[in-house]
């Protein structure tokens, strides 16, 4: 019995010391990452092969982007929960509802502008090709790819709204 438990034992050490070892093998570089200066950027240095000179720049184009940014999904939140607010006591789509729309509108737009501008300058900032790259990765991830309200209302390639308004004209 005591033979029996020292090998299950053995085994249960074994097992942790090869689990440990392949998930310190295979973080290591997250791990690696996460100890840079900027560790939200540093995963940019290494896909776009940049130099420190290039990451460096990109460094300082993002610390003078994030305040206006963080600025912009403030003021867009303080015109959703305004919105959340007036539609709370709105039985009709109100001249108020309607301002907050259109300026809720136009700061996305504003804010998706002034977000492909700072994509723009940290892709000049790279080599060429790296650019390219960079801002086909960004198109891909971003709100520019253009998906919005018309990629969420579709079924099947047609409009989810169309059909929608054809199965009530259907239905008696």
């Amino acid at each position: 019995m005591k033979k029996g438990a020292g090998i299950l034992l053995l085994g249960l050490l074994l097992a942790a010391a090869a689990f440990t070892g392949f998930y310190y093998a295979g973080t290591a570089s997250c791990r690696t990452l996460m100890r840079e200066p900027q560790p939200e950027l540093a995963w940019l240095k290494k896909r776009f092969n940049l130099s420190n000179a290039e990451f460096a720049r990109i460094t300082q184009l993002h610390e003078a982007y994030l305040p206006k940014c963080r600025e912009r999904c403030r003021r867009i939140e303080e015109l959703n929960a305004k919105l959340q607010q007036q539609l709370a006591q709105a039985t009709t789509v109100t001249p108020q509802i309607q301002g907050l729309l259109a300026e809720r509108a136009k700061t996305r737009a504003d804010c998706e502008a002034e977000m492909l501008q700072h994509f723009l300058q940290v892709s000049r900032t790279m080599p060429l090709e790296q650019g390219r790259q960079y801002l086909a990765w960004v198109e891909q991830q971003s709100s520019l790819r253009g998906e919005g309200m018309e990629e969420r209302h579709q079924m099947d390639g047609h409009h989810h709204m169309a059909s929608e308004s054809r199965n009530r004209s259907a239905s008696p």
